[in-house]
This record gives structure tokens, C-alpha cells and sequence, in this order.
């Protein structure tokens, strides 16, 4: 008889495995419905909060050995929290008018912007509830990517860059073995002369700063530090792993033209809040700008694909591992054209 219950259990599970998971708003509706946290969805399947966060982005599904407790989880919640009947009959005394032929489409030069109203918070990153970047002006206003302003107090460059991890500014990882966006704050003009640095780079060839420039010292000073690339046009301000808390910062300086006019035309040119508007559309629909069109080339593929992940060893700690398909040294390229027989 124990036998026959295994067997029975054994094809429950499958079935469990098998059939399809509500989709992923409907898992975050049901875990809102019930009052309950990632946190504790995590507890009870033995993942972690993040894991069940991608799965109710749509990003991951649950593994084989998750996937039935997490469908049974589910059902359960959908038979006690319903979803809504949407559904109304039409009125017949409505008539529908056509509707008009579409207008004819303007030109660039025609068209004229649309005002840009800040978006619902929804929508929004619950990790990064002030979106992935921020462009700040000369009177200390941060312009989001959603159309909000945020007050930015700093007068300095390494409070500038406390600041922004503060902000909530950031975007969550394009793949789970990778890494959350840095948050980005772009420089206009004005505020790069607020903060100290000079209106052009003296050194064309290596297009930085020099190591004893006053802004250098206080930004070394402050415990930050600068990539082997120095303080260009995309200088990146980091801090040693804190708790297994990232502390980096990214920088863009339009005066020393990090949007680069042959990529971006006179996008550095716009109005901050303008600005801020594109730079948060490409943000989202391709990754966080973090230099030129080739660097951000380089950042998506791995971002897109990264060539490690944590895994667990026989010690029971983590150890870093390759991700199945990603390149983990660099090959040859293939030839350009097929050799001749």
C-alpha cells in the first residue's frame, strides 16, 4: 500500500511539474491578495527573495524541484482570491463611431515634444523606485527619468556619489547571473562647474584628469576610488564591497562630450529633463549608458550573457562557476569569410 502511495505522490508531483504557471502578474496579484512578502514565498520554498522577485518579473521560472511547490502555492491562492470578473456586456444603445483616418505623420522638425508627466509608481522598480539614472543642472535638481525632480544638496563629488546610492537610483540585472545597473548621474555644464571640475579636459590624448587635480585628491580622499581609466568624459567612483553591498557610481560629463555627437547627435544638448526622458527609454530598452557606443556594446553581451554565476561548493560556501553557453576566456575570432577548399 505504501507503494501505491509513493507511486500516486510521485505522479501528482509530475503533474504539479507539468501544468502551466499562472502568468507573472497574476503570481504578483495572488501574493498581494494573500498579504503575503517575497520574503515569505522565499522562506517557504527555500530560495531566496530575489528569486521569487524575478519570477514575478517574468525573468527566471522556478527549477524542477521548485516549480510544483511553486504551482501548488499558487493554486491554492487562486482558489481562495479569485481574479475579478472584468467582463460587462456591451450597451446597445452605444453607437460605435468609426474610427478617424490616422494623421499624417510630421517630421522630426514638425513634430512638436510632448510634455513629459511623471509615470505611475507601478511601473516603476520597486528596487529603484528613482529609476536607473538621474541628470543634474546647476541649481541642484536631479531630473529622473519619469519626469520627477529630486533635490540634490551635494556639493562635492564624493557627496554627489553618496548621494546617488541613496537616491535609489539603479536597474535591476538583464540576466540572474549578473549584476544590478549602477546608478548613473549625468553632469550638464553647470553643474559640472558647481562640483569643481573644469569646463574642457586639458589632456586630449588621454581625455582625463590629472592624478594631482585638486577634484581627484578630494575624491580619493572621501575613501572613493577611480578605475584604471581615471576622470573622463564616464568616470566610475567605487568603494570596496561593503555587507556584499555594491558601491559604485557612474559619471557622465556632458561639457567633456561623453555623449559623443556621432552616436548621439545633440542629445547632450537637450534640456535636462529632456535629457533624462531619452536616456531612461534607451535605459530600459537596452541597458544604462556607461560609455561609448562600443562600451555599451561590450556591457550588454555581458550583461546579457555573463560569463560566471555563484556556485556552491562541497564546503558548503560559494565559489564562482561558468554559465552554460557564456564564454569564459577570450577566443579567435572567426574568420571573415570561408576559407578556400
Amino acid at each position: 500500500m505504501s507503494t501505491q502511495d509513493e507511486l500516486f505522490s510521485a505522479v501528482d508531483a509530475l503533474l504539479e511539474q507539468a501544468s502551466p504557471l499562472p502568468s507573472p502578474d497574476e503570481r504578483r496579484r495572488l501574493r498581494a491578495a494573500a498579504g503575503l512578502a517575497q520574503a515569505d514565498i522565499a522562506r517557504a520554498l527555500g530560495v531566496r527573495a530575489g528569486t521569487v522577485a524575478a519570477w514575478e518579473t517574468g525573468r527566471s521560472e522556478p527549477t524542477l524541484d521548485r516549480r510544483a511547490a511553486y504551482a501548488r502555492l499558487l493554486g491554492g491562492l487562486a482558489d481562495r482570491y479569485p481574479a475579478p470578473d472584468t467582463t460587462t456586456e456591451p450597451d446597445p444603445e452605444v453607437r460605435v463611431e468609426p474610427e478617424p483616418a490616422p494623421a499624417p505623420s510630421l517630421s522630426p522638425e514638425d513634430r512638436a515634444p510632448a510634455p513629459r508627466t511623471p509615470g505611475p509608481a507601478g511601473a516603476r522598480d520597486s528596487r529603484y523606485p528613482a529609476g536607473p539614472l538621474a541628470v543634474l543642472d546647476g541649481a541642484g535638481t536631479a531630473h529622473l527619468a519619469d519626469g520627477r525632480d529630486l533635490p540634490c544638496p551635494a556639493s562635492t563629488l564624493p557627496q554627489l556619489a553618496d548621494w546617488a546610492l541613496t537616491a535609489s537610483l539603479g536597474l535591476e540585472r538583464l540576466h540572474r547571473a549578473g549584476r544590478d545597473a549602477d546608478p548613473l548621474v549625468v553632469l550638464t555644464a553647470a553643474a559640472a562647474t558647481r562640483l569643481g571640475l573644469p569646463a574642457e579636459l586639458e589632456d586630449r590624448r588621454g581625455l582625463r584628469l590629472p592624478d594631482d587635480h585638486p577634484v581627484v585628491r578630494e575624491v580619493t580622499a572621501e575613501g572613493w576610488r577611480l578605475t584604471r581609466r581615471g576622470f573622463g568624459p564616464w568616470a566610475r567612483l567605487y568603494r570596496p564591497v561593503d555587507a556584499g553591498r555594491r558601491q559604485c557610481v557612474q559619471l557622465a560629463v556632458l561639457p567633456w562630450d561623453a555623449l559623443d555627437a556621432r552616436a548621439w547627435r545633440d542629445t547632450g544638448s537637450l534640456p535636462p529633463a529632456e535629457l533624462a526622458g531619452i536616456l531612461g527609454t534607451y535605459a530600459t530598452r537596452v541597458l544604462t549608458p556607461r560609455g561609448s557606443t562600443a562600451v555599451c556594446g561590450l556591457e550588454l553581451m555581458t550583461a546579457l550573457r555573463p560569463p560566471t554565476r555563484a556556485v556552491s561548493d562541497q564546503a558548503g560556501g560559494w565559489t564562482s562557476g561558468p554559465v552554460p553557453g557564456s564564454l569564459t576566456q577570450a577566443v579567435d575570432p572567426a574568420p571573415p569569410e570561408a576559407p578556400p577548399e
